[in-house]
């Protein structure tokens, strides 16, 4: 991660240093202090500023549609229809449902995270890093559903 100091910051913000510090006394920016010196994560600030991202009245996104896209998973199927929901699903797949998700086709995106045991965290997972670094995603909230282990069944006899 990549930070700034604070002439940096208010460079890479087109902000005097001046409007840089009202912003950090009231707390409405992305920053940590290290040894007395104000730090800015450029990744931060990016999301920062597509957070105030304002629209013309023509442009404004609409409400995406009552739809779960993503990774097919039979259990999340099962229970969005027990729950009496409403919502439907659309499974093309993890990185479809993603898609989706930023052009605002679908509610939320069912993803299967790979390469994980029980042991593991999933925050430190590499796809968890990816969803973290799309600018489209930067107020999504990432749920963890289940956890499930997949294999092959075989018939007896069969190496």
């Amino acid at each position: 991660m990549e930070f700034l100091t604070t002439s940096e910051a208010a460079d890479y913000l087109r902000l005097g240093e001046r409007k840089l510090y009202e912003l950090v006394t009231t707390g409405a920016i992305p920053c940590t202090k290290v040894t007395g010196k104000w730090l800015f994560p450029r990744h931060e600030l990016d999301l920062w500023v597509l957070s105030g991202l304002a629209r013309p009245a023509g442009m404004l996104i609409a409400e995406p549609p009552p739809v779960v896209g993503g990774s097919q998973d039979e259990l999340l199927d099962w229970s969005l229809r027990e729950s009496g929901s409403g919502l439907g699903s659309m499974s093309e797949g993890s990185m479809r449902g993603l898609e989706r998700l930023q052009r605002n086709e679908v509610m939320a995106a069912a993803v299967h995270f790979h390469g994980l045991d029980a042991s593991d965290d999933l925050a430190g997972d590499a796809s968890v890093e990816a969803l973290r670094a799309a600018p489209d995603l930067h107020d999504a909230v990432l749920v963890a559903f289940v956890r499930r282990e997949q294999g092959l069944v075989l018939p007896q006899g069969n190496p």
